[in-house]
């Protein structure tokens, strides 16, 4: 397996990152801070929005107040680890062992939607006053990064959201403003201002990874030139690049995947792997042996394709995501396997077993209740940890009487998948192509990820 070096780190390549997402709502997400200890040294993905309290917003938590005072964010997350365990965040049956955060890749990203959601509004939706602020905002972010010595950040973007809730749609004043905005003009000013700010601080700690957009194939092309045009007119080089506006099928232009003919393979378990693996492909072509992290594309299907296509690491928060579906009234269910229409924590099938094969069907999500009861575990540090299906429903099943039994349960489903995702990881970076890898372990699912490999 190959590395990338960090700071006296070493990245896998590939790697998927954990989203970490505490500061951006509680339950679940205290708890994968608190049970981190099972997904070990997988790296991690934050987001500055939700950690620094410098904009309001719903979950902004009190632990995040000082964290100048740290000397590093993985300093910070022991401290926040370690507040949440006093706290009782924590199942009484589970003995905690120690857990060093320092040992993590962290990669810092901007949530910049909401923070020029903000500014916009701060501004008094002024767009001259908000085009002097948002210098000054891409600046404090890259500050915060060094000062907590990030390994990784991407570049301060219009990335855009991919889900509105928090009634965007129906903002007049917000959506009238944003209309004033091309976009690809504000990234370009965006990459600018950065590349700028690396020739001034020559000694910066984090890599920065630049943002690659473009509503088309050509778009994202011309996009990745002018990036190694700013580099050669800057003197500078950037650590990488992130590979933004690809992770929903739905949103983007019918041109990332209209060629591709589904009918041969099936739409519904292979359309969404498409156009991140033709963003990865036309970025790898351009930029030689240099980092690529696709933004949100980490999704299991999509993580072949988008390593053989070539990205060196992905994210998404979807494993742990999943398991914040279930409701009290699933808990009095969860041994009834019929099908249910409650909403239920989602357990991942498939990956990796426990005896190094490839699940010979095509990966999912399913409800717990729908999970056998004596279904072979994985092995991973949640399975181990679980010991059986059994006991993960027995604890979901505890909620009324032991919340954070609950939680325990949520998390070692969770956990269960970040680990596959990883382990999905560590298998592929023994081939050297989509074709070696369909023909080692082949099935519907790989035959699938190889005809579009074949095809982009």
């Amino acid at each position: 397996m190959n590395y990338l070096e960090l700071n006296n780190k070493r990245l896998p390549i590939p790697s998927f990152f954990q989203v970490y997402n505490f500061g951006g709502g509680n339950g679940d997400k205290d708890r994968e801070i608190v049970y981190a200890e099972l997904t070990g040294d997988t790296p991690a993905l934050v987001n500055y929005h939700y950690i620094n309290n410098k904009f309001p917003h719903l979950f902004r938590s009190s632990l995040f107040n000082n964290v100048s005072s740290y000397n590093s964010v993985g300093d910070l997350y022991n401290f926040i680890r370690t507040r949440l365990i006093e706290k009782g965040e924590i199942y009484s049956g589970y003995k905690s062992s120690e857990f060093d955060f320092n040992t993590k890749v962290f990669l810092l990203d901007s949530g910049a939607f909401n923070i020029i959601k903000f500014l916009a509004y701060d501004v008094g939706y002024d767009i001259l006053k908000f085009n002097e602020r948002i210098v000054e905002e891409v600046i404090s972010y890259y500050d915060f990064a060094n000062s907590l010595k990030f390994d990784m950040v991407v570049c301060f973007d219009m990335g855009g959201k991919y889900t509105e809730k928090d009634g965007e749609k129906s903002n007049e004043m917000l959506n009238k403003f944003l209309s004033q905005i091309d976009s690809e003009e504000f990234n370009n000013r965006l990459l600018k201002i950065t590349a700028k700010y690396l020739k001034e601080h020559p000694d910066y700690y984090p890599k920065i990874l630049a943002a690659v957009h473009g509503e088309t194939p050509a778009k994202y092309k011309e996009n990745t030139r002018h990036i190694l045009e700013l580099e050669e007119q800057y003197g500078v080089q950037f650590g990488g690049f992130a590979l933004g506006g690809i992770a929903s099928y739905k949103q983007v232009d019918s041109s990332w995947y209209d060629d591709i003919d589904f009918s041969k393979i099936g739409k519904r378990d292979f359309i969404a792997t498409v156009t991140p693996a033709r963003a990865c492909k036309i970025v790898r072509e351009l930029v030689g042996n240099r980092p690529i992290h696709a933004l949100g594309c980490g999704g299991y299907n999509n993580i072949p394709l988008n390593y053989y296509c070539g990205a060196t690491s992905f994210d998404t928060a979807s494993p742990v995501r999943r398991v914040g579906d279930g409701n009290l009234a699933s808990t009095k269910i969860v041994f009834d396997p019929t099908p249910s229409r409650e909403s239920f924590s989602k357990y991942f099938i498939g990956g990796i077993n426990s005896d190094g094969t490839l699940y010979s069907g095509f990966p999912k999500y399913i409800k717990l209740n729908e999970v056998p009861d004596k279904m072979n575990l994985c092995g991973c540090p949640a399975c181990k940890k679980a010991e059986n299906v059994y006991n993960i429903k027995k604890l979901y099943s505890m909620k009324e009487n032991d919340t954070e039994a609950n939680y325990y349960s949520r998390q070692l489903i969770g956990l269960h998948a970040v680990y596959q995702h990883r382990k999905l990881c560590e298998l592929i970076s023994r081939y050297n192509s989509m074709n070696d890898f369909s023909s080692e372990y082949e099935n519907k699912f790989t035959l699938g990820l190889k005809y579009i490999y074949n095809n982009l």
